[in-house]
Parts: structure tokens; C-alpha cells; sequence
């Protein structure tokens, strides 16, 4: 029995049998295994399917989670962004400065935009956007803002019949009256202990108005078309006075005479 030739191989024609040398194909005619087929018609899979470079590497991946600074700055669901206005003296802006002071300004800064978020049903905090930092009241009635949100950094958010809010510590109060410690500015601007007799809901240094941004309207998916208004009928002609006719004077009376 004759040795079967290697694969990739054929005899020569001229030959004679069983003593010809076996000749290879040419590169091009050659058949691949059942694996190399398979791996020449997949094309290479990328790590992170991203773009080939051309020195045969990967781009990374563009990551989707890094935030731009608009979104950082903007206010979330259920926030309010705006200001806090004292009509205590002249009229004062609360802000909190990024050192932990907290006092009050006449006109708008950035240091006075804060950001009301709830905490639980009428508890809320109070964020400072520019300084980053939260109103906190200590046990001893000081305002100053804090670094951390804290157990002292919760108000209890109350209206006014005069569309004024209060503000009073959730944690805080006078320990043998039982009063509550209001958020306060005096009439120069400065803050107030919360334990302060002057310092009570009555009080206008306790009113503060909540000044947000509206958001723009939103614009209808529809036109209402309103009923054209016919014009009024023009007005009628005036009416032409009738000349007083001249009477004739009184008729001359004529004396009858009667004779027999």
C-alpha cells in the first residue's frame, strides 16, 4: 500500500507512478484547517469597542459619568434655588460666606443665592451655592454654616399669614420656657441668637421672603384661534334739523260793518 502524500500537495503528471515528487500548491490554492478559517473570517475583536488606532492599539472608553460644570451648578429635583429676603430696617439678603459667618446684605450677591432642599414634612436645610456650606444654629443660638450637614443644620419651615417663612431650629430650643429659636437678622444686617427675647415669629426680624427663580413657561403644543370680532356697523348719518317754518305775524283784524 502507497504512502499517502501530505496535504497541500500533488504529483506531477509527467511522472511515473509512485516516483513522482510531490509538488506544493501555490500559496493562493491552499486550504486552511477548520480553526484558521474561522479566525481569518472574524475580524479581531476590540477590547472596548472603540475606534483601531493606526499603530494597532484601542481608544479608551469616553466616559459618559463625568459631569460638566453646568450640571453641578444647576438645581435638582425637588430643590429650591433663589434668595432669602429680611424686610428687617432696609431690607437685608441672608448669605453665608465660605469663613462660617452668616450675616445679611441690602443688595444681591452671590454669596446670598442658597438652596432649599426638604429633609422630611417641614423640616428643610439650607445650602449656601458659592460658599458650599449649610445654616446651622449651635446650642447656644449662634448662626454660623457649617462645613457638614448636621443634626443643627435643620429648620423647621413655617408660612406666614403675611407670605412670610419662619425659620426655627428642629433640634434647638429654650430649655425651660420651651420656645422655640428663630433664624433672625437685626436692623444693621448682623445675625441674631436664636435665644434672643426679640427673636420671635411676630417679630419682623424673623420674616424671611423666599425669592426663587421662575422657570420660563412652558409653550403650548397648540394655537388657540379666537373668534374674529366682526367690526361695529358704522354709525348712523345725524339726523338733519327740520327749519323752523317763519309764521306769518298775527292777521290784521278787519272791523265789520253792518249797515240797516
Amino acid at each position: 500500500m502507497l504512502p499517502l502524500p501530505p496535504p497541500g500537495s500533488v504529483f506531477s503528471p509527467g511522472a511515473p507512478h509512485g516516483r513522482g515528487r510531490p509538488r506544493p500548491l501555490p500559496r493562493s490554492c491552499r486550504l486552511s484547517s477548520p480553526g484558521e478559517a474561522a479566525t481569518q473570517s472574524l475580524p479581531a475583536r476590540r477590547p472596548w469597542g472603540g475606534p483601531r488606532l493606526p499603530g494597532g492599539g484601542h481608544s479608551a472608553p469616553s466616559s459618559s459619568s463625568s459631569s460638566s460644570p453646568s450640571s453641578l451648578t444647576a438645581a435638582g429635583p425637588g430643590r429650591r434655588r433663589g434668595r432669602l429676603y429680611c424686610r428687617v430696617g432696609i431690607g437685608f439678603h441672608l448669605q453665608l460666606h465660605p469663613d462660617g459667618r452668616v450675616d445679611g446684605a441690602h443688595a444681591a450677591s452671590p454669596l446670598s443665592v442658597l438652596e432649599i432642599f426638604a429633609v422630611s414634612q417641614g423640616i428643610v436645610g439650607i445650602r449656601g451655592v458659592f460658599s458650599n456650606k449649610f445654616l446651622a444654629m449651635s446650642k447656644k443660638g449662634k448662626l454660623h454654616a457649617s462645613a457638614r450637614f448636621t443634626a443643627e443644620c435643620q429648620f423647621r419651615e413655617r408660612f406666614q399669614e403675611n407670605s412670610y417663612n419662619t425659620y426655627a431650629s428642629a433640634v434647638h430650643r429654650g430649655q425651660r420656657s420651651g420656645r422655640q429659636w428663630y433664624v433672625a437678622l437685626n436692623k444693621r444686617g448682623k445675625a441674631k441668637r436664636g435665644c434672643s427675647p426679640r427673636a420671635r415669629p411676630q417679630h419682623v426680624s424673623t420674616h424671611f421672603l423666599p425669592r426663587f427663580r421662575q422657570p420660563p413657561p412652558s409653550q403650548l403644543a397648540f394655537t388657540v384661534a379666537r373668534p374674529e370680532k366682526k367690526p361695529p356697523p358704522p354709525p348712523p348719518p345725524p339726523k338733519k334739523m327740520a327749519t323752523a317754518r317763519h309764521s306769518p305775524g298775527p292777521g290784521r283784524y278787519r272791523l265789520k260793518f253792518r249797515f240797516g
